[in-house]
């Protein structure tokens, strides 16, 4: 569907694996699923390096592919995430950082125009954080594009993380702990408290029309059903998220 460059340090870390994708969503407080999740082969999180301590019992206790825009924007606000309590054991820990976008600042609307050489922040972003050496893989203009051209908007590291795993021979993907803003108008509708550093959310707004925008979550969320559907034999997704997609 895409034809994506294939990663050789991602090929060996998912193929064949039964892969979790866990989103922030607060409808999974208190579900008691971490178990469930930690008994996958591979646990991914967007934007995320690993949920506060409280909630790994819903969430998941660790993280082994870590997807982030690194956008310049969000690079302080990561930086106090790594200090929090165990936050740093974890990161040195995780297999793969994935970066998911190509833009490091809202302003590069001309991003399309890029040739696929183009190299932006995005890289040397991770790597001013990369203090344990962690193996970093970036998505590059040439497949951002590519992806871009089927979801037809700007894409959230969430949708980003879907398409890319499953260009692999995975065994499953199992995807919960998303809203796509549907769950509400303020951040504990849609977001575990700790997912978002407490800076970041100052003078933020939420809800369907946040992140990038009503138009850019009405497609998103049509591409996710097509490909769903599209790769059906491998995907598993919970009641909440089927709700979700209706």
């Amino acid at each position: 569907m895409f034809d994506i460059d294939i990663n050789e340090k991602l090929l060996n870390i998912v193929g064949n694996k039964h892969v979790a994708l866990i989103g922030p969503a607060p409808y999974l407080i208190d579900s008691n699923r971490g178990k469930e999740f930690d008994n996958a082969d591979i646990i991914a999180r967007p934007n995320e390096i690993i949920p506060p301590t409280n909630m790994r019992k819903d969430y998941g206790s660790r993280t082994d592919l870590f997807f982030c825009n690194f956008g310049t924007t969000w690079m302080p606000g990561i930086k106090r995430k790594i200090s929090l309590d165990d936050h740093d054991d974890y990161f040195k820990k995780i297999k793969l950082v994935i970066g998911s976008a190509i833009k490091a600042h809202p302003s590069e609307g001309n991003f399309l125009s890029w040739s696929d050489n183009h190299v932006s922040e995005i890289p040397n972003n991770f790597q001013s954080i990369n203090e344990h050496n962690l193996p970093f893989y970036w998505i590059g203009v040439k497949d951002y594009k590519k992806i871009y051209e089927n979801v037809k908007v700007e894409f959230n590291t969430g949708v980003a993380a879907m398409v890319i795993l499953l260009q692999y021979p995975i065994k499953s993907l199992k995807i919960s702990g998303f809203t796509f803003y549907k769950g509400g108008n303020t951040y504990e509708k849609l977001y575990y408290k700790g997912h978002m550093d407490e800076i970041d959310i100052s003078g933020r707004s939420f809800g369907f029309s946040s992140g990038h925008g009503y138009h850019a979550n009405t497609k998103q969320i049509a591409f996710v059903n097509k490909l769903i559907q599209q790769h059906k034999e491998k995907v598993i997704i919970d009641t909440e998220l089927e709700q979700v997609l209706q």
